[in-house]
């Protein structure tokens, strides 16, 4: 039996309490009652026939088969102005996914249509015994699972592996419709640089990226309506194991507008998602920073980004109180433009212009590693620049996150000229786009999950550093719990307990947060 999370409403359920769609739609245009009746109830109450049970049997298959509206799906999705659910083969079919009849196996009359199966029950399972399918009496299988609380799509194999979800927020102007339009239409190869394969599990990261192109001497897409819930972008992340095996994990990204946080409305219906979040990405538009906007047209505070990061900390924690644990990737977007580049330093400046490189192993694949020795000198970079340029910001992080580091990219990598089409004030990028850093808070965010390894200790900004007594060293790390040395002359030896070590010396002792 498999437990699954819905990734919609987060209910809870066994593999055998899906419901599925129907293969089998019937059209209204076909309804079997003669046409000298209005609807059902008046046949019932008129019809003096001997067929009448016969008649009135495929009435009733008519009316539980019939395309239309599924009143549990809409209600849900009433909060968001609307369902984003879009599958491209619904235009051959002829019938949107969500119209089709949902058919639950644990109702007995929804069992009336179905055939039962050798086992006895009413499901088909695949060969690890997950519930995949039903069959209709008809010969049709239904292999569409929905959760049987909001009736929303269960991709393939989902439950099977373990699921980890992240949320990427944008604050306004950030870039973040662009930035994943960037990420998701090279996913395959930024998640091979850390010995990872990505699989597209629904055909919702395929719609995204027909309606958000990136191209040279074209409209950049538009942003994210703030209610708007866009449909989760699902993955499979797949690799091997020291002893030949194969893993497969579950990934679930969901898109959230930064504007979101200026109504506590909307919060209370994004709350779900960003407190169910197993790693969070927050885009800065780095307009936002002082050091920046400075004699800049258009700059803005950190308002918005506090208040998204306070509102974020609210719904994950509770309490004031409490550092918020999930792994947080604050990053800067934009950074290769003139504005960002020129409060930069130029070792920091030439760094983020780089792409990021993977780690090989001897067989020239890569390795399941992430690359903290290129990205180390970045973060620690950036960290100074941040305390030193926008100490609100590392202060409320310091006070409120227990994991979190700063990254910068650009999505475009060229210049954007403005435009007015019909009207309209309209963005173009001139190419040629040349995306720089995009992937690493993602892969610095599969490392947090415990999908990769890292090839050196990663610097963790806010965070003093433990300095070696020995050599004031402060490449240092922490050594397992339970760990000694031993002490004392030949005859009076002991064992005491140590938990840190220095890499640059080799020195071993007792370190405490007050030292």
């Amino acid at each position: 039996m498999y437990k699954i999370v819905c990734p919609y409403c987060f209910e809870e359920m066994n593999d055998d309490q899906v419901c599925f769609r129907s293969e089998r739609v019937l059209s209204p245009m076909d309804a079997p009652i003669p046409d000298d009746y209005d609807d059902t109830e008046d046949f019932i109450a008129r019809y003096r026939g001997a067929d009448k049970d016969a008649i009135l049997n495929k009435i009733q298959e008519w009316e539980f088969f019939q395309e239309r509206e599924d009143p549990i799906y809409t209600s849900w999705w009433e909060r968001y102005d609307g369902t984003t659910e879009n599958n491209p083969a619904d235009d051959l079919l002829g019938v949107k996914a969500y119209h089709r009849c949902v058919i639950d196996p644990n109702k007995a009359y929804h069992t009336n249509y179905l055939k039962k199966q050798p086992d006895g029950s009413w499901f088909i399972r695949d060969h690890d015994g997950m519930v995949t399918q039903i069959e209709l009496k008809t010969g049709e299988r239904c292999g569409r699972r929905v959760c049987r609380h909001c009736h929303n799509p269960l991709p393939d194999n989902y439950g099977k592996s373990p699921v980890k979800f992240a949320s990427i927020i944008g604050i306004t102007g950030a870039g973040k419709t662009v930035y994943l339009s960037q990420l998701l239409r090279n996913m395959k190869t930024y998640t091979a640089k850390v010995g990872l394969t990505a699989i597209v599990k629904n055909s919702s990261t395929v719609t995204f990226l027909e309606n958000n192109r990136i191209e040279a001497g074209k409209p950049l897409p538009g942003s994210t309506p703030a209610k708007r819930l866009q449909q989760p972008l699902f993955y499979e992340l797949v690799h091997g194991t020291h002893d030949g095996r194969k893993v497969t994990e579950t990934f679930v990204l969901y898109d959230v507008a930064g504007e979101v946080f200026k109504d506590a409305q909307m919060v209370k219906g994004f709350a779900p998602f960003i407190g169910h979040s197993d790693g969070l990405i927050l885009l800065i538009d780095p307009m936002q920073f002082e050091a920046v906007s400075m004699g800049v047209q258009g700059g803005q505070t950190l308002l918005d980004a506090s208040q998204a990061l306070g509102a974020i900390h609210g719904i994950i924690e509770g309490s004031v109180d409490q550092l918020c644990d999930v792994p947080c990737a604050v990053c800067i977007s934009k950074v290769d433009t003139e504005a960002v580049q020129n409060v930069l330093s130029p070792t920091l400046a030439s760094m983020l212009l780089e792409d990021v490189s993977g780690v090989r192993a001897p067989n020239r694949l890569y390795r399941p590693i992430f690359n903290a020795q290129q990205y180390n000198p970045i973060v620690r970079e950036l960290n100074d620049w941040v305390g030193s340029n926008e100490i609100e910001l590392a202060q409320h992080l310091a006070d409120n996150y227990s994991t979190y580091s700063y990254f910068a990219f650009t999505a475009l990598g060229c210049n954007v000229t403005t435009g007015v089409v019909n009207g309209i004030e309209t963005q173009y990028p001139e190419g040629p786009i040349v995306p720089r850093r995009v992937e690493e808070p993602l892969l610095w965010l599969f490392h947090r999950l415990g999908y990769i390894d890292t090839n050196e200790r990663l610097f963790e900004p806010g965070k003093a550093p433990v300095i070696c007594p020995m050599c004031q060293s402060e490449d240092t790390d922490e050594l397992p719990e339970g760990s000694t040395i031993t002490t004392g002359s030949f005859i009076f030896k002991k064992q005491e307990p140590v938990n840190r070590e220095c890499l640059a010396c080799g020195y071993k002792w007792y370190h405490t947060p007050e030292e």
